[in-house]
């Protein structure tokens, strides 16, 4: 039989915890402490007992995750976050053990500090910091445009670094040398993450919640360090007190430091298009179809998820590699590069005849559009740049290049490679050195360019990918042509 309304009701007024009250002062600190701990208070509203641990895990949860993260950071971003605090933990741990190492290296046991060993220390962070400071000024732009990239290379940085100040005990001579050093690679590798963090941080905002999501990142970091730091010292005390021991705890914790960064990159997307991304987006759209002809298909442009998952971040790549009989793609390379670049089949004279005719005939084609040309492309089929066998296509960006002139340069370099491979193939020769042959195959580009460029360009967008900033080449590495 259905309970009646008063004892429903009465079910609710029953307490859920049951206190021993003894006098009402002490029932209100037993009813203070209930409801802090959202239990107890007789309320319908308020937890049972039994739901205090999904209590804990749900201020957890708001505590290192965005508010509404199922619904404001991308599906990567859990996995992404689980492989960083990895890597964190880990890397806090074997920092206490390099510290340790070093405070030996520096004598430390055998009484208090001396002044000497204060002024070392102090001059080797002078050197950390401004070694930072030379490698933020060399590094610039490249923070945006491969944050993958710089994310995995500053582990490598701090791991070393770590490295080399659990060997200052082994060489206390050098205890100056080598901790400068060292401390030199961890400022590059903290600025490193600092600068990057932002980047990452943003391809995880599915809304504006970039501030959230970057405090919660830190409450992480600082959760991990606080927990490394506890196994570095656990590790330390339970291990003879030996630099040998030290070495030998440190050396599993460091590799998987720096495979905890590596996992967590995996899940990173990088919606914006440099050299790698833009040839991984545009892989497979470009192709002949079965009757011969040049086709574009839009619908095979790969979205920033998809290239995230194939793009090679472990290394710089600043040029597109030659493919079979397809050739290279050099970008923005200075002009007596090319000079070094060709195969000097018969003698220096011959080489640079060819370099430029390339320069000039790349430089006086017309521009797509018939606009003032924004960029510049040109084969060399007698170039071994990046070990081609097949040559290479040069491409240079005008000073007046827009984002869309530099992002059409670039897909009028691919389908001129296609084209050039497609020859190769068909003809058997592993290049293409006759004169009429390239002009042809360059009239053809640029008409296919021209056909299919606002349809490209507009696929691009669509497939998700943030076309407002491109990241192919320097300011300073574009030209200015005069006609004269």
């Amino acid at each position: 039989m259905p309970p009646t309304k008063n004892a429903q009701q009465g079910s609710h007024d029953r307490p859920t915890l049951q206190i021993s009250v003894t006098s009402a002062s002490h029932y209100q600190k037993k009813n203070l402490i209930s409801r802090i701990l959202g239990v107890g208070t007789g309320d319908p509203k308020k937890t049972t007992v039994s739901a205090f641990p999904q209590q804990i895990v749900a201020r957890t949860v708001s505590a290192f995750l965005p508010a509404d993260y199922k619904n404001s950071v991308t599906p990567e971003y859990l996995t992404y976050a689980k492989w960083q605090f990895v890597h964190n933990v880990l890397g806090s741990a074997s920092g206490v053990l390099a510290t340790q190492a070093m405070l030996y290296a520096m004598g430390l046991g055998a009484g208090a500090l001396p002044l000497s060993a204060a002024i070392n220390w102090v001059i080797k962070d002078g050197f950390g910091q401004f070694g930072g400071v030379v490698y933020a000024t060399m590094v610039g732009q490249k923070f945006d445009s491969d944050p993958k990239h710089l994310r995995f290379w500053s582990t490598v940085w701090l791991q070393t670094a770590t490295w080399l100040e659990m060997l200052t005990p082994l060489f206390p001579h050098l205890f100056l040398v080598i901790g400068s050093v060292a401390n030199i690679g961890k400022n590059i590798s903290w600025l490193a993450m600092s600068a990057t963090k932002a980047s990452i941080n943003k391809t995880f905002c599915l809304k504006e919640n970039l501030g959230d999501l970057t405090a919660k990142h830190g409450s992480q970091a600082t959760a991990a360090g606080l927990i490394g730091t506890a196994i570095g010292i656990l590790i330390g005390a339970a291990t003879d007190i030996s630099i040998y021991t030290l070495i030998l705890g440190f050396v599993p914790i460091s590799f998987a430091s720096l495979w905890g960064n590596y996992r967590s990159l995996l899940y990173t997307i990088t919606p914006t298009l440099n050299v790698e991304r833009s040839r991984l987006m545009l892989n497979d759209a470009i192709a002949h179809s079965a009757d011969g002809q040049l086709v574009f298909s839009p619908e095979l442009l790969k979205t920033p998820r998809q290239v995230s998952v194939v793009e090679r971040f472990m290394r710089e790549i600043s040029h597109v590699e030659a493919q079979g009989l397809r050739p290279g793609i050099v970008v923005s390379p200075k002009l007596d590069q090319l000079h070094r670049d060709v195969r000097l089949y018969r003698g220096a004279d011959s080489g640079q005849a060819c370099v430029s005719r390339m320069i000039n005939d790349a430089f006086n084609k017309p521009a797509v559009y018939g606009a003032s040309k924004a960029y510049y492309v040109g084969y060399l089929p007698q170039s071994a740049a990046n070990s081609s066998i097949s040559g290479n296509l040069y491409l240079w960006f005008s000073t007046r290049a827009g984002n869309k002139d530099t992002l059409l340069g670039f897909y009028h370099a691919l389908v001129l490679r296609q084209l050039i491979g497609d020859h190769s193939s068909r003809s058997g020769s592993s290049h293409v050195s006759n004169t009429a042959v390239i002009a042809d195959l360059e009239d053809r580009a640029h008409e296919f360019v021209e056909c299919t460029a606002d349809v490209f360009c507009d696929s691009v967008v669509q497939q998700g990918w943030d076309v407002t900033t491109m990241y192919f080449s320097k300011k300073s590495d574009q030209v200015e042509v005069e006609v004269i």
